[in-house]
């Protein structure tokens, strides 16, 4: 082999390798629509997520206990009978079958004036009144963040709940719904108290949150028990995120001052409906008789 030759075969030696492709495929940008199609059925995953989990079993003995559930065959007679009247205006708002159509009539939130009312007792029960329609399914969500009746009653104390997504953008929505053994009801617990519950309930955060918890896919309904309206400044601003707001107002107990007061914070509330509860006026003297009466906005039992 002559000079040259052995020169030639030695830069041959010195050339480097070509590039070895990469054993994972680079993800292509993906076009705007592609990316929506994938958050949505990302969303349906995790949304579906709970529907793997074990049934949280609800003990309706430590909800009567916890005075959550009426006891007695008359009386529960009587309360479905009268949660059937109440739950049917807010069916039609919902589904767009109402006077107008509201915005996130899905959303329902229970609330009172004052303290003592029974609003977490109406809350339940509208929870699970509503769960027995065929066309629904109810997500109940613990949000009196300083009383926590529900999440107590449930023995969900430690879980994760709705202040720990609000917190936390890191964790989805749908971690914190817990799937009952109640046909069609979900369950949110209240999860980590945190200072600025206000401050997190008027956030954007927290409307991301309420659009995860609605299941837009899905024809559920949104059941809030928040804190009294005059008790609190969150459940003020709670309320602006609901379509539909429903005002516990306790008879004989509840002045008409400390109602209006109420009334005037929910202002800007698309619908508020009143319900007159533990009422003692027989059937036979008032249609809303036992536990509730649904009143239009800004009427009352009594007035003209």
């Amino acid at each position: 082999m002559s000079i040259v030759e052995k020169a030639v075969e030695k830069l041959k030696t010195l050339q480097p390798e070509p590039p070895v492709s990469p054993l994972v495929d680079v993800e292509e940008p993906a076009h705007p629509a592609s990316t929506i199609e994938r958050l949505s059925g990302r969303a349906r995953t995790v949304d579906q997520s709970a529907e793997t989990t074990p049934l949280w079993h609800v003990d309706q003995g430590a909800l009567e206990r916890a005075g959550l559930l009426p006891t007695g065959d008359e009386s529960n007679d009587r309360l479905a009978d009268e949660l059937r009247r109440v739950k049917r205006p807010l069916m039609d708002n919902a589904i767009g079958k109402g006077a107008k159509v509201l915005a996130h009539a899905e959303r329902i939130v229970v609330t009172s004036a004052l303290p003592g009312e029974g609003k977490t007792f109406t809350a339940v029960n509208l929870a699970l009144s509503l769960a027995r329609e065929l066309d629904f399914e109810v997500l109940l969500v613990d949000g009196d963040i300083p009383k926590s009746h529900i999440t107590r009653a449930l023995g969900l104390d430690g879980q994760l709940g709705l202040m720990d997504v609000l917190v936390d953008e890191r964790r989805q929505p749908a971690e914190v719904i817990v799937r009952t053994d109640v046909p069609n009801l979900l369950v949110v617990p209240v999860g980590k108290r945190h200072p600025l519950t206000a401050e997190l309930f008027s956030s954007l955060r927290m409307e991301q949150v309420l659009e995860e918890l609605g299941g837009r896919h899905l024809r559920r309904l949104v059941v809030f028990d928040s804190s009294p309206l005059l008790a609190t400044s969150e459940s003020q601003v709670l309320a602006s995120h609901m379509g539909q707001v429903v005002m516990v107002v306790a008879a004989s107990q509840t002045g008409q001052h400390a109602v209006h007061s109420a009334l005037q914070s929910l202002n800007g509330s698309p619908y508020v409906g009143l319900i007159l509860n533990m009422s003692c006026l027989p059937a036979s003297e008032n249609y809303y008789y036992s536990y509730y009466g649904l009143y239009p906005r800004g009427r009352l039992a009594g007035e003209a």
